[in-house]
């Protein structure tokens, strides 16, 4: 568990050094799932692809009466997920590949519904079809009334907002520039530090069998529109953005 928990602890001081207001997108996630479901005892939070738990756990934190099942692809993420989980009987964790249609037999996943859906940083590596399948499928597992929220990179279009684009890149680039001077992991120097856990050889190993060269190929970039139009047609009754900042947004469909 302390490795595990060490792990997570590096894990979000690396992606907050990538995400300027990282905290800010988790904070308002956990309280808009906090009021869509005031007056419900006990909210079923999916965390779709959601590495090691961070985002589920900040839910957890705002809302003490919830549960959540944290899904993801990586063996190596559901592992320390699953050594959090031991000591927080509110968590539970479910290995799926959102690229597989059937992710949603998942056993945990298809005790649906569930009251909220929450993804941060994880489904731009969608690609655009497999996108529109799994937001078909959000559709079918939240109960009416429900909602999902996806906070992600929706970049600025390099040909039609240049400018906008050219800021933002160079807004990250700074503050990157800062973070990682300050001692904190970055993105390969996380990996390296925890594929070296002898705790986590198996899941290491597993690991190399189920990436592919996928994991360096970065899919299609789709726009805020796609995502809103997607969840409309999917049959979400409200769509829009909760919060932003330049091309960070936290998406949401309320169904």
């Amino acid at each position: 568990m302390s490795i595990a928990l060490d792990l997570i602890t590096r894990w979000d001081a690396q992606q907050t050094g990538y995400i300027r207001h990282r905290a800010e997108r988790f904070a308002t996630i956990a309280r808009v799932v906090s009021s869509i479901n005031e007056g419900v005892a006990a909210p079923r939070i999916l965390d779709l692809a959601g590495g090691p738990g961070s985002l589920a756990r900040a839910v957890l934190a705002e809302i003490p009466g919830a549960t959540a099942v944290v899904a993801d692809k990586d063996p190596l993420l559901v592992a320390i997920a699953a050594d959090l989980a031991e000591t927080d009987p509110r968590l539970q964790t479910a290995h799926v590949d959102l690229d597989d249609p059937e992710w949603a037999q998942h056993p945990l996943i298809a005790q649906a519904p569930f009251d909220a859906v929450v993804s941060s940083t994880a489904l731009h590596w969608l690609k655009p079809d497999k996108l529109v399948a799994v937001y078909w499928k959000l559709a079918e597992i939240i109960r009416p009334g429900g909602i999902f929220l996806n906070g992600d990179n929706l970049y600025y279009d390099e040909r039609t907002e240049p400018t906008l684009h050219a800021l933002a890149k160079a807004d990250d680039e700074q503050f990157q520039a800062q973070t990682f001077t300050n001692g904190v992991d970055t993105w390969e120097q996380w990996w390296a530090a925890a594929e070296a856990v002898p705790h986590y050889a198996e899941a290491v190993r597993l690991r190399a069998a189920t990436w592919g060269e996928e994991l360096h190929v970065a899919p299609p970039k789709v726009s805020l529109g796609f995502h809103l139009e997607t969840l409309r047609s999917a049959g979400f009754a409200e769509t829009g953005t909760v919060w932003r900042y330049l091309d960070d947004h936290v998406v949401y469909g309320l169904h």
